[in-house]
């Protein structure tokens, strides 16, 4: 690392050196004499400048008047370099042609120039004006176009005349001006598109060079470098003039909008390669976070930058160049692999751009290398960059091969292994199919018996399921027929879904005289001995109501829970099988029905509005008394717009949904009192269809029999 470091190093001295000691000219004498061909290469200490610090808009005929020369101070420099200024600059220079040409042209040698207004007053005192600058369109710059600017110098052989150019910018003030002929500065022109010519090749080779790269390998490091190059290359056409030149010669804002924009392209992209190329994350989480925002402010300084805060692109361009150098010598020192040609990229990119600002703030002259300073850092820095990406790609490759390698031996040691393992478990298997044999033949016996014991138990199955099925037929034909029930009721359903194929819950429905008895009711266990209570309790329900002729439900309820002690002998046995009962007695005559139930509830739904009628907290049977058990009647007015509803425990007891819990008698509730106007038939398969999509959702078993039964009066 510190091999890197030291080279680092030394090529930061050369560029330094190198623009220091470039050599430059100087001329001293106040009127430039135009002698044979001899270009002037700089009028720099011969000019004369006066800066308008007050901007009170002097006019040429102020600038020309004699008192006015007292104002004005002379460069001592080869080039003027002012700096930034956001006030009017006036230069006077006096040009003597004691040559034969009469071609001279004056150039300024700075494209991004606002404004420039040229003024030429001859022997004769007439004064010609020309105007043009980066916020005019193209073809103001007259008959010779190159990226700078060129004023024809009216000027015959032995005459003399004296320049004055009126100089505005937002832009640093630098005035490389050079007197030439017009073939020279077309030469000159050329050898600028010469130099720039290679420089944009560089740029488009490396662009098209990482772009077929990521096509062969999808590497996203190198499309995110290419969008890199992209922006580099919009910006210094831009700011060289290029654009302005062959694509929008007639829209002159479109210069600033376009550059700047680049600009924070330039910035994103390289802030996203970064992020990539570097592996932040992995590295620092706060760089990662420090660039995302870097990004942000980007985009934030491009709004700025049109509301009238007009140096934040170009602040934000500058951090980021830095924080680029910074985030590459940390990861370096992290030990990063692929950070130590980024560190040299982006030091070769700092140094041009120092260069640059260096000249605009008046601190270095303006020369080869602080004019082209960024071209040259940028190109090496493409340059590097490009081989960054390759070094990364080899040194990727290098581990994956040595990876592989290592793969391949364990690969090899544990085929070895595995070779040795599967001969001692051949002798082992040899044995085993030995002891295996003798097994075998122990089994066939075994096997033989089992057939014989499945036929059996196949028989017996068979003739339980008969019986079961025979049960069922007989359980069906006791329970109340369904026609029967509907033609009393003006709508209703009973939802009966048995366990097991005879159930323990059932519905009871008996007209007597001037009563209907309606019952749902719930007894102890299910299958056989289940439907076995339930026939008990539909027999003795019967016996209650058409023997003793009783009326009232409470009634009915204790002498079916008498019934039940008695006929059970639970007093003797200790049985606590019983049932949970809703009964409903309805007089149709007096419009009124009377209510009573053991633990199981009557509940009614009018309009949305629920109403439960509770139940006594004794069940049928399951007690060794008889005494101290008691049942409340309850009273309701029949009302042909509300929908009864009675229920075992079977439906809020099942399990299922998503975490496999219980329905719960709430849920139960909510979803009768969401459907109660419905068809009762309708009601019916939405309950069973919401138990069903219930179960599976879990993949639960039913638990219970369940039984619900609606009815409206």
């Amino acid at each position: 690392m510190n091999f890197y470091f030291s080279c680092f190093y030394k090529v930061s001295v050369f560029f330094f050196l190198a623009f220091l000691f470039y050599p430059t000219t100087t001329v001293f004498s106040q009127t430039i004499v135009l002698e044979g061909e001899k270009e002037v290469s700089s009028l720099g200490s011969s000019l004369s400048y006066f800066t308008d610090s007050e901007n009170k808009g002097y006019s040429i005929e102020d600038i020309n008047n004699v008192s006015f020369d007292k104002n004005w101070t002379k460069n001592p420099s080869e080039h003027l370099n002012l700096g930034y200024l956001s006030v009017p600059v006036w230069l006077k220079v006096t040009f003597s042609n004691k040559s034969q040409i009469d071609d001279w042209q004056f150039i300024l040698d700075m494209p991004f120039t606002d404004s420039i207004d040229f003024y030429q007053k001859n022997n004769e005192g007439l004064i010609k004006h020309t105007q043009t600058g980066w916020i005019f369109p193209y073809h103001s710059r007259g008959e010779i176009k190159n990226n700078g600017f060129a004023f024809p110098l009216d000027i015959s052989p032995n005459e003399e005349v004296i320049c004055y150019l009126r100089i505005r910018s937002n832009y640093p003030v630098l005035l490389p001006i050079y007197i030439l002929t017009k073939e020279q500065t077309h030469q000159d022109s050329k050898d600028s598109h010469i130099g720039y010519g290679i420089y944009f090749g560089i740029l488009l080779i490396m662009m098209l060079y990482n772009l077929v790269i990521f096509l062969i390998i999808r590497d996203i490091n190198y499309l995110y470098y290419v969008l890199t190059i992209i922006f580099t290359f919009l910006t210094f056409a831009g700011v060289s003039g290029y654009l302005f030149k062959y694509i929008y010669p007639d829209f002159a804002e479109a210069n600033v909008y376009l550059i700047r924009a680049a600009m924070i392209g330039t910035v994103i992209t390289t802030a996203i390669f970064t992020i990539q190329f570097l592996e932040l994350k992995k590295y620092s989480i706060w760089l990662f976070r420090y660039f995302l925002f870097i990004i942000v402010l980007a985009v934030l300084a491009f709004i700025i930058n049109y509301t009238g805060w007009t140096g934040t692109v170009n602040a934000i361009t500058k951090l980021q160049a830095f924080s680029l150098l910074a985030t590459g010598i940390y990861c370096w020192y992290k030990e990063n692999k692929f950070a130590r040609f980024f560190v040299l990229a982006w030091a070769s990119y700092l140094i041009g751009g120092l260069m640059i600002t260096l000249r605009n703030s008046g601190t270095l002259p303006i020369n080869f290398w602080t004019n082209h300073g960024a071209e040259i850092g940028s190109a090496l820095e493409v340059a590097l960059i490009s081989i960054a990406l390759a070094d990364r790609y080899r040194t990727i490759r290098k581990e994956k091969d040595i990876a592989t390698k290592k793969a391949l031996n364990i690969e090899k040691e544990s085929k070895e292994q595995l070779e040795v393992k599967v001969k001692e478990r051949t002798q082992k298997l040899n044995e085993s199919n030995e002891e295996l044999a003798q097994i075998n033949e122990e089994l066939s016996i075994t096997i033989e018996t089992v057939e014989k014991q499945k036929s059996e138990i196949q028989l017996k199955g068979t003739a339980i399921t008969n019986s079961l099925n025979y049960a069922k037929r007989i359980q069906e034909a006791v329970l109340p027929s369904q026609n029967e029930i509907c033609e009393y009721f003006d709508d209703c359903f009973t939802l009966y879904l048995p366990k097991d194929v005879v159930s323990g819950d059932f519905y009871f429905f008996l007209k007597q005289r001037n009563y209907t008895f309606l019952a749902v009711a719930d007894c102890t266990g299910h299958g056989v001995p289940g439907s076995l209570m339930a026939m008990i309790g539909t027999n003795l329900l019967r016996e209650s109501i058409v023997e003793k002729q009783i009326t009232l439900p409470s009634e009915i309820l204790i002498n079916l829970h008498q019934e039940i002690v008695v006929t059970l002998k639970q007093k003797e046995t200790g049985s606590k099988d019983g049932m949970d009962i809703s009964l409903c007695v309805i007089d149709k005559t007096n419009n009124k029905i009377t209510f009573s139930g053991a633990k199981n509830a009557l509940i009614s739904i009018k309009n949305g509005e629920i109403t439960e009628y509770k139940a006594s907290r004794f069940s049928i049977g399951g007690s060794l008394k008889t005494e101290g058990i008691s049942f409340e009647d309850t009273l309701l007015e029949i009302d042909n717009q509300t929908s009864y509803y009675m229920y075992s425990d079977g439906y809020q007891d099942q399990f299922g949904g998503e975490n496999n819990k219980k329905f719960m008698r709430k849920n139960l509730k909510n979803l009768l009192q969401t459907i109660h106007q419905l068809p009762f038939e309708e009601q019916k398969d939405i309950l069973e269809n919401t138990l069903t999509k219930w179960r599976e959702a879990a993949q639960a078993p039913q638990i219970d029999d369940i039984l619900v039964m609606g009815f409206k009066i």
